[in-house]
């Protein structure tokens, strides 16, 4: 059964997220679409805690802390392949698809001007 199916339709319900030791997470996370290859994705964005700005595919993993060794890792390929990662950026973000999620996210958000 369905929560509004047992609860009254006018009940106002509150989301709660919980972390994997069942304790009741105080950030919250934002609605947000991702381009993968050419499919786009539904994702949500932290906005507290230890991935606060980070996308990952479900709420509940914005509580979850980050292992060392591969902050590091992800740090050094960061800093190797600089370069190379700006400009395969800048490539990617003129192509139809990418504009598409920009205008998506923008819609969510309720920042898309007018016109659009």
């Amino acid at each position: 059964m369905k929560l509004f199916e047992i609860l009254n339709p006018n009940c106002l319900c509150e989301e709660v997220f919980l972390d994997q030791d069942r304790n009741i997470i105080s950030e919250a996370a934002i609605r947000q679409y991702k381009r993968t290859d050419k499919k786009i994705v539904p994702r949500y964005r932290c906005l507290a805690g230890p991935k606060a700005g980070k996308l990952v595919s479900n709420a509940g993993d914005c509580a979850h802390r980050k292992d060392p060794r591969k902050v590091r890792l992800g740090r050094k390929i960061m800093r190797m392949k600089k370069g190379v990662i700006i400009r395969k950026g800048e490539i990617s973000k003129q192509k139809g698809i990418s504009k598409i999620v920009t205008r998506m996210n923008q819609r969510l958000m309720g920042t898309l001007p007018a016109g659009q």
